[in-house]
């Protein structure tokens, strides 16, 4: 679980996603991260306190969507993926995931179809978004974009990333009467 970051409206770094944001003020962020359908929006994820880390793992969920569109036997943006996972919990450097990354972008060139070029370039931009902090919510945005375009419908894309990055609702208070928690979407305990 992901424990929200309270000041994530001003830590938003994507101006459209601010512009949406601010264009629903009395929304939390959980409606925001629920309501969203623009996959390309990883920065509100990470406004909300995920961390590189777990950002990364979400990302390497979305690039696995990709996998059945690549050659059989082409085992370069797997390896790619398997890397970045494992730059994530802290068993290879930030070398071997480049060297994984330059693997998955060779693949990418040697693809005719276009999903599979597509899907082949999701999985080599995404591995480099371990090592550049900087650039992570564009490179991010740039995976789900080309997973999009290699045929992956942006609600599977948004679903992937919500059941990955998961975030902590603050308790209800207890003095809520049943019918006010029924009402929120509780249940009556």
């Amino acid at each position: 679980m992901i424990q929200l970051n309270p000041n994530w409206r001003k830590v938003l770094s994507r101006e459209e996603v601010a512009q949406w944001a601010d264009s629903r003020p009395k929304a939390s962020f959980y409606d925001l991260w629920e309501d969203t359908i623009d996959p390309t929006w990883p920065c509100l994820a990470k406004a909300g306190g995920a961390t590189q880390q777990q950002l990364v793992f979400a990302v390497c969920a979305v690039a696995r969507l990709c996998l059945p569109l690549i050659p059989e036997g082409d085992e370069r943006p797997r390896i790619a993926i398997e890397t970045a996972e494992a730059w994530c919990r802290g068993e290879v450097t930030a070398e071997q995931v480049r060297e994984s990354q330059a693997l998955a972008a060779s693949c990418a060139t040697s693809y005719i179809r276009e999903a599979g070029i597509f899907a082949a370039s999701s999985t080599a931009h995404f591995t480099n978004l371990s090592v550049m902090y900087s650039s992570f919510t564009d490179d991010a945005a740039i995976v789900a974009y080309n997973a999009m375009r290699a045929g992956i419908e942006s609600q599977i894309v948004c679903a992937t990333l919500r059941k990955h990055l998961v975030f902590e609702r603050p308790p209800r208070p207890k003095d809520l009467t049943v019918w006010q928690r029924l009402a929120e979407g509780g249940d009556d305990e």
